[in-house]
């Protein structure tokens, strides 16, 4: 039988699950939709609605935080059965938010750029430079190679093990729509989808009351349907 202390850290791992997508997708509308994707575009985007960036960058880094309980409360069911597999996804899951929370750390300095008033295409060319930089090349390696195939590790193993294909299928088309590259709404819809999927897992712990995460050799997860 589990711990009180042990139930309230699994619910709050499965309220991250619900919350941090969420938080994701906000941050995502929030912000002003630039015209192109070039960088002066964006920095046009960002001098003309700077609140709105400070916002989305708000929400976003809040989402980040929250990633980390997400991920380890969806790799719990997965450690007596598949402990591989949930070391992967994990490891690799929880790398692709430090490399995302890398890269937002330049967010403060770009919307300082933007309002102040700096010459538009000194801040574009230094934009560039750093943005062309070893290190944020590495960054951005480390996210995309996280926050794709982590999740997925993850989800795939839990569907393997008795969960909805809801979870591997919503975070597939997430990714593909995220990584098309087709446009705000595309963008917003891959977000909507990555939530239903880690959303789903966190619905289905909620549900089981903390003995969602015991698996029955036979029947799949407990209280998961």
């Amino acid at each position: 039988m589990s711990r009180p202390s042990d139930d309230v850290r699994h619910r709050a791992g499965a309220l991250a699950l619900i919350l941090a997508p969420g938080l994701t997708l906000a941050a995502d509308l929030v912000q002003a939709s630039p015209s192109g994707h070039d960088t002066a575009s964006e920095l046009t985007s960002i001098a003309g609605q700077p609140g709105a960036a400070t916002l989305s960058a708000g929400l976003g880094f809040l989402a980040l935080v929250l990633m980390v309980p997400a991920y380890l409360a969806m790799a719990r069911p997965l450690w007596d059965t598949h402990p591989r597999a949930a070391l992967v996804g994990t490891s690799l899951s929880v790398a692709g938010v430090l490399g995302l929370v890398a890269l937002m750390g330049s967010a403060p300095v770009t919307v300082a750029m933007a309002q102040g008033g700096a010459d538009r295409a000194e801040m574009v060319a230094l934009t560039d430079r750093y943005e062309g930089s070893v290190l944020v090349g590495v960054w951005i390696g480390l996210m995309l190679l996280g926050s794709v195939i982590g999740p997925l590790v993850l989800g795939v193993t839990l569907w393997r093990s008795g969960w909805s294909v809801v979870v591997p299928g919503a975070l597939a088309l997430g990714v593909a729509l995220m990584m098309a590259d087709a446009g705000r709404w595309p963008l917003a819809a891959g977000y909507a989808c990555t939530w239903i999927g880690l959303g789903t897992v966190g619905v289905g712990l909620l549900r089981g009351a903390g003995a969602a995460t015991v698996l029955d050799a036979d029947r799949g997860p407990v209280g998961v349907t």
